[in-house]
């Protein structure tokens, strides 16, 4: 049976598509996404007037002041009165001005009314922070969620999530980090990766992680349930928006197949995604369902699809970091040869096996290369002049630097790996002069044109990780990547290369 259409636009940007034969009404995909990421106003359902009896709606109100948001923030609570300095409002209806987006942190059997209420308002979008919809195994929580979902579809209003954090926009002010965001990893620093999580733990994990190596955000968003705008009303809006450069995604399942294909494909063309696809056992699949009701699907299909597509696919969030680092912090090298340069004997042999499993190259030096250094050195007792290069990073500092150089002026180098065991150092209990070595380093990042990656290996113990946290974070202030492993290094610089290769 041929339908006839009838396209009505409104105000937030998205059509409604109306079957005249059967009068229903749904939204479709939208061209923008902005009204969401940058709201004018926000109200938070919830809110206890009461400071000594805080909870999660509270923290989202004091969240967002602390991080800088500019719009109007108006708590809502049925008692009303005020905290914060702001009055605390009986119901969205009440509030004077418009609302853009509204955090609902109320018991799942409340948010049907507070719903309709909102589209009464105008309220352009609802955030269910609150579970207890179609993830759980229960038929009163699947009811509810159809409901809203119904209530929203009939105003033209959107919903995130339910049970889900929300959204993370640092240029906007915008956080769910509670009541301190930049003291707990979400820094008010934008960047360009772009984060669409179904889970917020990882998505927390991954803002917290890529912050502590230097990495930083455009946009974020933990969706859950995703019983309106899902995995492709994200996508689709980061592939269009100007200040995500890579876009990241942690995936349970999806809605439409069919569209996040088509969506993913015309991303990946734009630019680099890198996909975290979960649920891909048995048991994972069964995890997927109770945590966001996804439903996951094949591993091998998945795996076969996003490799049709030209996304990157990852196993865990930090590997998803640390390909989104090598985007945001190496050029792009011209091949794959690697000069592992550093301390430890054993752990250099064992980097040449970890780089070359990884289909990275790692050739012997040239004899001029080995001259070089055996006149900086003076001699190669104790070291290794071959590759992987065995050259104390913490003792003649000047030796280092000229040794690097030497090897990185090499045409037969493509990429420059610095790998320090701080863990032998604070073993021999040295005086490690980390301030000339930062020096040092700082002083070939402006004179190496070859892409630089530095390697510090997990510490155990104390005084390990105490000179290693103190490097790390002075790395960072430089924009150098930092991988813990020589492993995850290597594994992401080879899916960075195989990506570029793709690309040509």
């Amino acid at each position: 049976m041929t339908v006839t259409l009838s396209l009505n636009k409104l105000e937030n940007g998205y059509t409604i598509i109306r079957t005249l034969d059967s009068k229903r009404e749904m939204p479709m995909s939208k061209p923008t996404l902005d009204f969401l990421f940058n709201p004018s106003s926000i109200a938070i359902a919830g809110v206890s007037p009461d400071v000594n009896k805080p909870n999660t709606a509270q923290l989202y109100v004091t969240g967002l002041k602390n991080f800088g948001y500019k719009g109007d923030i108006y708590p809502l609570h049925p008692s009303g009165g005020e905290i914060f300095g702001l009055n605390v409002y009986t119901n969205v209806k009440d509030i004077p001005g418009t609302v853009d987006l509204v955090v609902s942190a109320i018991p799942a059997r409340f948010t049907p009314q507070l719903v309709k209420d909102c589209g009464e308002k105008g309220v352009k979008a609802v955030h269910l922070f609150t579970s207890g919809y179609s993830e759980i195994e229960d038929e009163i929580g699947k009811k509810l969620e159809t409901e809203i979902l119904g209530i929203a579809s009939r105003t033209g209003m959107r919903l995130v999530g339910p049970n889900c954090m929300g959204i993370y926009h640092p240029s906007a002010g915008v956080t769910f980090a509670g009541e301190f965001p930049e003291q707990t990893g979400f820094p008010r620093t934008p960047g360009s990766l772009g984060l669409m999580s179904q889970s917020g733990g990882n998505c927390i994990f991954c803002i917290r992680e890529a912050f502590s190596r230097g990495l930083f955000f455009s946009k974020a968003i933990s969706y859950g349930n995703a019983a309106d705008l899902n995995e492709s009303d994200y996508l689709e809006y980061m592939m269009e928006d100007p200040a995500t450069r890579v876009i990241a995604a942690y995936i349970e399942g999806v809605k439409d197949g069919d569209r996040f294909m088509k969506i993913l494909k015309k991303a990946a063309a734009r630019k680099p995604v890198i996909v975290n696809k979960a649920g891909n056992t048995e048991i994972g699949a069964r995890a997927c369902a109770s945590h966001t009701s996804a439903i996951a699907g094949s591993a091998s299909v998945w795996h076969d699809l996003l490799k049709q597509a030209g996304a990157i696919q990852v196993g865990s969030m930090p590997e998803l970091v640390d390909i989104a680092l090598a985007f945001d912090k190496i050029p792009p090298p011209k091949g794959r040869n690697v000069a592992v340069i550093g301390s430890g004997g054993g752990i250099a042999v064992q980097a040449a096996d970890d780089i070359t499993r990884e289909g990275l190259k790692m050739p012997a030096l040239s004899p001029e290369i080995r001259k070089k250094l055996h006149d900086i050195y003076g001699t190669e007792a104790g070291s290794m002049f071959r590759n992987p290069v065995d050259m104390s990073p913490f003792g003649n500092i000047e030796s280092l630097a000229n040794g690097i150089q030497a090897i990185a002026e090499s045409d037969q180098i493509d990429i420059i790996m610095m790998q320090f065991p701080f863990d032998l150092w604070a073993l021999l209990n040295r005086a490690i002069p980390v301030k000339p070595f930062v020096a040092t380093v700082t002083e070939l990042c402006g004179i190496i044109k070859k892409p630089l990656v530095v390697v510090l290996h997990y510490a155990v113990s104390i005084g390990g990780r105490r000179l290693q946290d103190e490097v790390q974070a002075k790395f960072v202030e430089l924009g150098l990547p930092v991988y813990p492993s020589i492993t995850r290094a290597a594994s992401a610089i080879r899916k960075y290369i195989e990506y570029a290769e793709r690309l040509r």
